[in-house]
């Protein structure tokens, strides 16, 4: 069986449960609207899907995938073509969510991306193609990468590829709050924001804690 058949396979499987006399009174009613009290922004990759990480239903979590799970800063002007900004905008003022949640993870190719410093490679790269939109794209959280000469000297490549991975989830998190309605709900209280770190290896998901201004393992 091909990827792509095994795709199909799924679906029907799918279908028969999604089909059931279980589900009736929710299809009929979600065929007109939904109502998710969550957003998450999550990375495009296919290791870390919120839903299965939470084990979601249908309907429960509005998500929002791109690469590295960036937020970008408010920006106004018709000439900005931010559709995760976009997909905020929609969560917040229309489907008026109560948790936004900014989900980063282990092994990130877009933060990895971020801490390549290899100039020539680069030059190679833009020659051939490759990275000419990742790049840019992450220049939203360059700061994450700015690492000190003493962090450099004391952790190795991979801890220094989860310290930026946590650090940018930051950064959109702080993105996140120049929006003026995720601003003016927050101090409404009607809307929370949180920042999450998935390590693939362990299955830990952490959150972010304000107090310890550390990652702290959900339980």
């Amino acid at each position: 069986m091909n990827s792509y058949e095994k795709l199909i396979r799924g679906y029907n499987e799918f279908r028969g449960r999604y089909l059931g006399k279980e589900n009736l009174d929710w299809r009929n009613w979600a065929k007109e609207r939904q109502a998710p009290k969550v957003m998450i922004i999550a990375c495009s990759d296919s290791r870390v899907n919120p839903i299965i990480v939470t084990h979601a239903a249908l309907g429960d979590i509005f998500v929002v995938n791109n690469v590295a799970n960036l937020v970008p800063p408010y920006k106004e002007g018709k000439l900005t073509h931010h559709s995760t900004s976009a997909a905020i905008e929609y969560a917040v003022n229309h489907l008026h969510v109560e948790h936004i949640v900014v989900m980063g993870h282990s092994g990130c190719g877009g933060i990895r991306a971020l801490m390549s410093d290899n100039e020539e490679a680069e030059d190679i790269d833009q020659e051939k193609g490759a990275y000419s939109f990742i790049k840019p794209w992450m220049k939203i959280v360059e700061e994450a990468a700015d690492f000190t000469e003493e962090e450099k000297e004391r952790y190795d490549e991979e801890e220094l590829l989860c310290m930026c991975e946590k650090r940018a989830v930051l950064i959109s998190l702080n993105n996140l709050a120049t929006f003026p309605w995720v601003k003016k709900s927050v101090l409404s209280g009607h809307l929370k924001i949180h920042a999450w770190h998935f390590d693939i290896a362990s299955g830990v998901l952490l959150e972010y804690d304000r107090a310890e201004d550390d990652f702290i393992a959900l339980k």
